[in-house]
């Protein structure tokens, strides 16, 4: 989903006890601070993929779950259709590198998403359309940093900031990211943590914690993700995937227009 999402990073490096300096400069055969944003950002997509998950929004007077079915392509198109419950049962998204499309089932209507609702809440939750549509957003449009890299047990664990790139057209004016990387060098397995999204007032706007770390699809990945809204007391959304497949074989046409008004069916 979009962030079918996403994204986090941190680092300090440890020697006898005593913190060291971090050092954005990697050592041979060690991934660049980008490699490590890009990987995490495709964790839970790759370039293609396709899975089942549970999205459950968390509000003080009232609790909603959907069951989801999601397709990914290339980090630009995803085909999103809600299964339960019965009222969105049938109801999909549809994204075409920068374009959103809805197919409402019940009124069997095709709606295009314009530009003024990019910001709005995807199905009420705490992630919007522009999530999906700029997925990739923190790899291409932010420059990195190393803030901290520390040793955790069997991992490594990086806090990379990302600030925006001169006119970019960005939706945070600063991103947090910590990235977990597990394995030897050349045989990686980098691991999103966590993401904290901030304005240009530098206030914290959302945290996103990614966790319950197990093998899905044959790699190694954070199944639950959080999404913790900073001003909305008692309000999240969480996401539990429960089957992820990767390098799924999908033709442009399958994100099609065409197929959308056909629903999950086809």
């Amino acid at each position: 989903m979009g962030r079918f999402l996403y994204i986090s990073a941190a680092a300090l490096a440890l020697c006898s006890g005593v913190a060291a300096e971090p050092s954005a400069e990697p050592r041979r055969g060690e991934l660049t601070l980008h490699d490590l944003v890009d990987r995490a950002n495709k964790a839970l997509r790759g370039d293609s993929s396709h899975g089942h998950m549970t999205m459950t929004i968390v509000t003080p007077s009232w609790t909603r779950s959907l069951e989801i079915e999601g397709w990914n392509k290339q980090r630009e198109y995803a085909f999103i259709a809600i299964h339960a419950p019965a009222k969105d049962k049938g109801n999909v998204t549809l994204r075409r590198k920068n374009e959103m499309w809805l197919w409402l089932h019940k009124v069997e209507r095709v709606i295009k998403v314009p530009p003024t609702m990019m910001h709005s809440a995807w199905q009420g939750s705490d992630f919007t359309y522009e999530d999906i549509v700029k997925a990739d957003s923190v790899v291409k449009d932010y420059t990195h940093s190393l803030l901290d890299k520390k040793t955790e047990g069997d991992h490594t664990v990086y806090q990379i900031k990302a600030d925006p790139k001169p006119e970019a057209p960005v939706v945070w004016g600063k991103v947090l990211l910590w990235i977990a990387v597990y394995g030897e060098p050349g045989k990686e397995e980098v691991v999103p943590v966590r993401e904290e999204d901030y304005n240009e007032r530098n206030e914290l706007v959302r945290t996103i914690a990614l966790t319950d770390v197990k093998r899905m699809g044959g790699r190694l990945l954070p199944a639950k993700l959080e999404c913790l809204p900073s001003k909305k007391a008692g309000q999240k959304t969480v996401l539990q995937y429960h089957e992820l497949e990767f390098d799924v074989p999908l033709a442009e046409d399958f994100f099609s227009l065409s197929r959308l008004q056909k629903g999950s069916k086809s």
